[in-house]
Order: C-alpha cells, then sequence, then structure tokens
C-alpha cells in the first residue's frame, strides 16, 4: 500500500520541490528517504530523496534564536518542519530521466513503495553483484552491474578506517562468484589470508616461499632506471645496447646473461680482446669506443646488486599463473620497498595488458583469454597526481589501461585514502565510484572536479557517513544511492589493532 506522507508546496523545479508533513507520518520522513510525486502533465511517478529537512518559525524571527528566557511561551503554532527533495527522475530502462513538465504544488507526496524501489534498483541477475542494502531501507538489496564496473573501471575512496578494504573483500567475493580474474596489488598484506571453498587463492610475496619472480627479459630500460636511481646517462645508455644485444641473441636472459656482456666489453676495453662466438666483434667494439671502463665497472656493480634481491629471473611466475579463471591473485607488496613495488606493479600490469592485446588481436606471443580486473591498493602511491622528484613507473601503465583497457578486457580499480593525490585522467576514467566518509575538504573537492558523476549534494553527504556505509554512484548502478555494505563471508585482513587491549594484556 503507497503511503502518502505529505504535500508538496512553494515553488517547484524540475530539480527539486519542498513538502510538507502530513501528521502523524513524521517517523518516515528522514534525511536520504525516497519519495514519489505525479508529473502534472504525464501523470507519470517521479522518484525523489529527501536531502535537507528545515525548521523555522514564522512568530520567531531566525535571529532572536531559543533563549531560556522564552521558554515559558508556546511558540510552535507557526513551527513546521519542512523536506527538501532533489528529483531524480522517472524509472526508465538505461537510469533515471528527469521530467520535462514539473509538479504542481498541492500535489500528493507519497512514502515511495519497496516494490518501486526493488524494480529501479534491479540488475541482471548473470552480471550483478550484491554490495549491500539502502541505508534507510535494509530490506532493499543494492546490486551493481559487474560488467559495468569491470569493463570500464571503478573508484573505492575513502578516509583510514571508513572500510574501504572490508568493501574491497565484499567486491572480490562478488567477482569469484561470477568465477572472475581478479589481481590484487596489496602494499600492507591485507589480503594474503582470504580464502574461498569455490576459487583458486593464490599469493605471491616478495620475501616468502611462494615468492614471486619477475622476468628479467620483460623489464624495459625505465624499469631499470626506477630500481637503480644512481644511475648516470652514460650507463643508461649503455644498458640500453646491452638490452638490445641480449634480445636480438636470446629468447629468454637473466642478469647472469647481461654480466656477461658486460665483462666481454670490459675485457675488450681494456685488454683489446676479440668478441665472443655469440657476439659479433664488430657489434661489441662498437659498443666500447662510446664507452669508458668506469662506466662498464660501475653499471656491472649495479647490476649484479639487483641479481642479489632474488626476485629478478631469466623465467619469471608465469603471467597465466597469475591471472587465471576463477582465480584470486593476491601480489603482497608488504615486504618490498616503493621502488621495487612500482616495478613489480608495472611489469605486471603491463604483461596482462599487452597478452590480452595480443589475444584479442591473434597476435603472436604469450597470450591471457580470461579478462582481468585489477585492484590497486594505497593507488595514490602507484598513480600520483604529481610526480615531485622522479618519475613513477607505475603511473604510465596504469593510465594506459584506465584509456584502453576497455578494448581489451582490461579492468582496474584504484583504492585510495587520499583522492585528492591521485592522478586526475586514472580517476576521471573510473565511471563507477564506491565513496566512503570523506572529511578532507580537499579530497572532496578534488572528487566533485575529477568525477562527471559526482554531484555537489554527494560531496555534501561524504563526512556524514557511518563506518561501512558508501554512496555508490556511475554508470553501474541506476542511481546515486547510499548503501550500508553488507557483512562479508571470507577473512577480514587490516583492521586495527586494539592498542589498549596489548597493553593492558602485557
Amino acid at each position: 500500500m503507497v503511503m502518502e506522507i505529505g504535500r508538496v508546496i512553494g515553488v517547484t523545479t524540475l530539480r527539486g520541490f519542498r513538502f510538507v508533513i502530513r501528521e502523524g507520518m513524521e517517523k518516515h520522513v528522514k534525511r536520504d528517504e525516497f519519495i514519489t510525486v505525479k508529473e502534472f502533465v504525464t501523470k507519470k511517478e517521479i522518484l525523489g530523496m529527501i536531502k535537507e529537512i528545515t525548521i523555522s518559525n514564522e512568530l520567531l524571527p531566525d535571529e532572536f534564536g531559543r533563549t531560556p528566557q522564552l521558554e515559558d511561551f508556546i511558540l510552535n503554532e507557526g513551527e513546521y518542519p519542512v523536506p527538501v527533495v532533489k528529483i531524480l527522475g522517472y524509472g526508465e530502462e538505461d537510469g533515471m530521466e528527469l521530467p520535462r513538465y514539473g509538479i504542481n504544488p498541492g500535489t500528493t507526496v507519497h512514502l515511495a513503495d519497496t516494490s518501486l524501489l526493488n524494480r529501479l534498483l534491479r540488475q541482471n541477475t548473470r552480471d550483478s553483484g550484491f554490495l549491500g542494502t539502502l541505508s534507510t531501507r535494509e530490506d532493499i538489496k543494492v546490486c551493481v552491474s559487474l560488467n559495468e564496473l569491470v569493463s570500464k573501471h571503478c573508484a573505492i575512496l575513502a578516509m583510514t578506517g571508513a572500510g574501504k578494504s572490508y568493501c574491497v573483500g565484499v567486491l572480490i567475493e562478488e567477482l569469484l562468484k561470477k568465477h572472475g580474474s581478479i589481481v590484487v596489488f596489496d602494499p600492507h598484506g591485507e589480503y594474503k589470508d582470504i580464502e574461498f571453498d569455490d576459487a583458486v587463492v593464490a599469493v605471491y610475496g616478495v620475501e616468502t616461499n611462494n615468492q614471486l619472480k619477475i622476468g628479467v627479459g620483460s623489464l624495459r630500460t625505465s624499469d631499470f632506471v626506477n630500481l637503480i636511481p644512481d644511475m648516470t646517462d652514460p650507463q643508461r645508455d649503455l644498458l640500453d645496447e646491452v638490452l638490445s644485444m641480449a634480445s636480438r641473441f636470446y629468447e629468454k636472459y637473466d642478469f647472469a646473461i647481461i654480466l656477461n656482456i658486460l665483462t666481454t666489453l670490459y675485457g675488450i676495453k681494456d685488454k683489446a680482446e676479440t668478441g665472443t662466438d655469440i657476439f659479433p666483434e664488430d657489434v661489441l667494439r662498437g659498443i666500447t669506443k662510446k664507452v669508458g671502463l668506469s662506466t662498464i665497472g660501475a653499471l656491472s656493480r649495479r647490476i649484479s646488486r639487483l641479481n642479489r634481491m632474488g626476485i629478478f629471473e631469466m623465467h619469471g611466475t608465469p603471467l597465466e599463473s597469475i591471472a587465471s579463471g576463477n582465480q584470486l591473485t593476491v601480489i603482497d607488496l608488504s615486504d618490498a620497498d616503493e621502488r621495487v613495488s612500482e616495478t613489480i606493479i608495472a611489469t605486471i600490469s603491463r604483461g596482462i595488458f599487452e597478452a590480452r592485446k595480443r589475444y584479442m588481436k591473434k597476435s603472436e606471443g604469450i597470450k591471457i583469454k580470461t579478462p582481468t580486473f585489477l585492484i590497486v591498493e594505497e593507488a595514490h602511491n602507484f598513480a600520483p597526481r604529481t610526480m615531485e622528484d622522479r618519475t613513477i613507473l607505475s603511473r604510465y601503465i596504469l593510465r594506459r589501461i584506465a584509456r584502453e583497457g576497455r578494448k581489451f578486457g582490461v579492468g582496474l580499480c584504484i583504492v585510495s585514502q587520499r583522492p585528492n593525490k591521485l592522478d586526475a585522467d586514472i580517476l576521471s576514467q573510473c565511471n563507477t565510484q564506491i565513496i566512503m566518509k570523506i572529511i578532507n575538504p580537499s579530497d572532496q573537492e578534488y572528487i566533485r572536479q575529477s568525477v562527471e558523476t559526482v554531484t555537489e549534494d554527494v560531496v555534501k553527504d561524504l563526512p556524514s557517513l557511518s563506518r561501512g556505509e558508501a554512496i555508490i554512484t556511475g554508470i553501474a548502478i541506476k542511481f546515486p544511492v547510499k548503501v550500508k555494505i553488507r557483512e562479508r563471508t571470507t577473512e577480514v585482513g587490516g583492521e586495527d589493532i586494539d592498542i589498549i587491549g596489548s597493553w593492558n594484556s602485557e
């Protein structure tokens, strides 16, 4: 049964109106509640959301205020609450459409029926993921289109402690119900203990038994420069030559082969030795004419330093083992420094993107047949808005995936507690946003400027969100809604430490 809760008053617009509450209906009128009214020409049902409730007293000017001296006076005769409604529109197949004719003052306002909200929020069962319930109606489930969320990228943004990693866990659960391929870059080890009965969980770390290996042949000169910050320009030029030789004469190579090339060059330069059976003498002598012994020796020492790390080998961890259907792969970066983390994210993301590109274009080389979703935690560190004193290697490939990944089946989810430090191009390409509590005004303003679907009223609501509440907006949902994120079924990591409890136990 549709419940009448009030009547429209005052001036109405195509975007909003006010109404007075029917006596006895006050408990049903609250912020973020959904209401319906009829358009005056077509009589179509229009959905709206209560955004504000103003209370004034016509008998008492605002500047008087409520003072103790006035407590004995009866002032409530001219005092009434007035809800302010934002019009969301008609429920159409593709989403919401704003009315064209407006609403008459005096029109009856009804509480939105549960069946109407369920119909408007309904998603295709095959493609949808259940993330939570409406904050104002816990009996109404909120699902998102996973096809739209993954293919057109998403952002999960929140201040520290608001529950963004918990929300990521819920999203992962829903994606694995669809047998998805998910790779999480995890700087704090929050997901390494997650388990599923019906899906594979592969955890790779930098200093663990299941150690991640990066193939040296997959590294580009820019990767080496990132790993070796003290490399000089002559050393970089020499490295370019050596990598070109290695890829020309070896199908796969490691640091031992690179060091062997450098040793050969050093010998020719120092002792006038001839070339080897593998490398032509004229090629080697051409390189030695451009560099000095000190450059060759210095680059050799730096490559040896990388070799001792144990992460980079001839045969890296196969991409097919990292990106596979019905599998969550966690890349645990908690033991890696920032430069190694950036290199790992860059090389794996680039490898997956290029392998998917080869698969779609049916070209030669390593291919991945399964569309893959990349989740980057602490994304402001790996795709920053500005690069102050150095190049952040991972930013370039994440930018490219944000722009082109949709065509090749590589989705991107950026997760951050500092939105105003994120690269604006990447953030703007994320067409679905799950935004939790954010208090910092600069973060709020940056989100509003960078994301088309985030409006002023959405930004205003961010500081008032409770822990575990989120506003979901964008292409994966019909209209913006405030959601209470559902409970997870998997192990939760990254929870706050009970410091006082720990002290007491000691």
